[in-house]
């Protein structure tokens, strides 16, 4: 029988089912799992704002409203894992539930005004406002070993707004987001972004490594429990998974879904005047398919654009940010060269799919505009996913091939010589290609996908990243239709580097 209550007041009382016998998992995820179930036989109802007029909190209000650190939850008891609270303010304004979980049993954690120092804003009246407040996400802090903190806490991982998160390695600043799921992204003017709106976060031993807790998810066309294993590091990985429940049948389910930002790059025609070289949180997307790999350098599109990458299985994939020099952004406050990368390896068969690559167009470097997910062919039967997320300055381990460094290129004779009518030049340097017999050089495959003519490329020794150039010409003979060059490098039978791949953008091909 359907309930009427609205389904955040249910999902609250659904808390007080009797939690699992001694025999079972005293975890959340079973507990969670049957709140996301029961929860998605009702009615969606979006999670009421608060009733405090939070859009008074701007952005540099927001700014001067600081967490004390002295207040951190879990610092009397010294554990190595520590949380912070987030305060409401400009768009957040939607409240989440937040629950430690101890011995088989939650707790909840309220907003209160302690936690936070006011000194600086003068213009809230907390005896009038705190009642109505609530947080609106947290972050958990940790011992990441060598940070600038030395051995103190630092952020690691923070979850704010629908379904994302960030979390840092090592000498990392934040970046790209991730995000519990996606729904209908492709479908321009249909997405649907579901909220985390309760979490249970399962109180650490003091020797603990790693952090487990759950979260609720919630939308108009579905709801799911998540299952979060948080192991910090020098690449910090994160173990997801989720059992879906779903209200309706979703047009598209985007699984793993990174979310990142690129503005330009060494490979752009255009650079909107900006000092700086290059300016990305990722420049390029990589693909493992068993012992194979491609890599696709990111590229500025003039609008919304949708790559559908099949695959019959894939190994891994993620949007890494492999430039790591700061001269190649030279942005003092961003710190584009310390952004980390994040690799999604399945824990499970995802079967047949693809790797849906979505570009937007932007003209500034606050707004994200690049969407990487997996897509299964099993469509909505698809409502288990278990995958593990790595934050992360370096490559993949198993990526023992050699890597591309750099994409340049030009329509342009800027060299005098003769036959440049209708060609498109791609200068590609790779590195960490396998070392080879003396005086034995690689061997560089070009070919087109598309309407035109490839000539045999020239391969150059670059000692300056320890590898080798390739310059490829390619002749397009229309510009009607999409695109892609690729080019790997062989010893002439074996594969010495990954795949690169490039769509070629309208701005490159019909400017002849």
């Amino acid at each position: 029988m359907k309930s009427n209550l609205p389904n955040w007041l249910l999902s609250l009382t659904l808390l007080m089912l009797p939690v699992l016998s001694a025999q079972a998992d005293t975890g959340c995820f079973n507990h969670v799992k049957q709140v996301a179930e029961q929860l998605s036989t009702q009615p969606f109802t979006k999670t009421p704002m608060m009733k405090v007029d939070t859009g008074r909190i701007t952005y540099d209000h927001y700014q001067h409203i600081k967490f004390r650190r002295d207040e951190t939850f879990w610092r009397a008891e010294e554990l190595p894992f520590q949380l912070e609270f987030m305060h409401p303010g400009m768009h957040f304004i939607h409240p989440i539930q937040l629950f430690t979980w101890e011995n088989g049993k939650a707790q909840p954690l309220n907003f209160s005004s302690r936690y936070f120092d006011y000194s600086e804003v003068d213009f809230l009246n907390l005896e009038q406002d705190e009642p109505n407040m609530g947080f609106t996400g947290f972050r958990i802090l940790s011992k990441l070993g060598k940070t600038n903190e030395g051995d103190m806490h630092s952020e690691t991982l923070v979850f704010q707004g629908a379904s994302y998160f960030r979390a840092l390695g090592q000498e990392q600043k934040y970046g790209l987001s991730a995000r519990g799921l996606a729904i209908n992204t492709s479908l321009e003017g249909q997405e649907e972004f579901p909220d985390y709106t309760q979490f249970w976060l399962e109180k650490p031993t003091k020797d603990a490594k790693s952090m487990v807790f759950c979260a609720l998810l919630d939308s108009a066309s579905t709801t799911g429990a998540t299952r979060f294993v948080l192991t910090p590091g020098k690449n910090t990985e994160m173990e997801v998974e989720t059992q879906l429940y779903p209200r309706k049948d979703m047009a598209e389910i985007g699984i793993a879904p990174l979310t990142s930002m690129f503005f330009h790059g060494e490979n752009s025609q255009q650079h909107y005047g900006d000092y700086r070289p290059e300016v990305h949180d990722s420049d390029g997307l990589l693909v493992q398919q068993n012992k194979d790999w491609f890599w696709q350098p990111l590229v500025e599109v003039p609008y919304f654009n949708l790559q559908s990458l099949p695959f019959p299985h894939v190994s891994g994939f993620g949007l890494m940010q492999r430039d790591r020099d700061f001269d190649h952004y030279q942005d003092l406050e961003a710190w584009y060269h310390q952004r980390p990368s994040v690799w999604v390896e399945p824990l499970e068969d995802w079967g047949k799919g693809s790797i849906q690559l979505l570009r937007l167009h932007t003209q500034s470097d606050i707004v994200d505009n690049i969407v990487a997910y997996w897509k299964s062919d099993a469509g909505n039967a698809f409502r288990h996913l278990h995958y593990r997320l790595s934050w992360r300055s370096d490559e993949p381990a198993a990526h023992t091939l050699g890597k591309v460094v750099a994409t340049r290129a030009t329509n342009k004779a800027v060299d005098g010589l003769p036959g440049h009518k209708g060609r498109i030049r791609f200068i590609v340097d790779f590195t960490d290609v396998p070392k080879q017999p003396a005086n034995a050089w690689p061997q560089a495959e070009v070919t087109l996908n598309g309407v035109g003519q490839t000539k045999p490329p020239a391969i150059q020794e670059n000692p300056y990243v320890n590898g080798w150039r390739v310059i490829a010409a390619v002749f397009p003979e229309t510009c009607d239709k999409p695109m892609t060059a690729t080019i790997r490098l062989t010893d002439g039978v074996n594969p010495l580097s990954e795949t690169w791949s490039y769509p070629i953008p309208e701005s490159l091909c019909n400017a002849q």
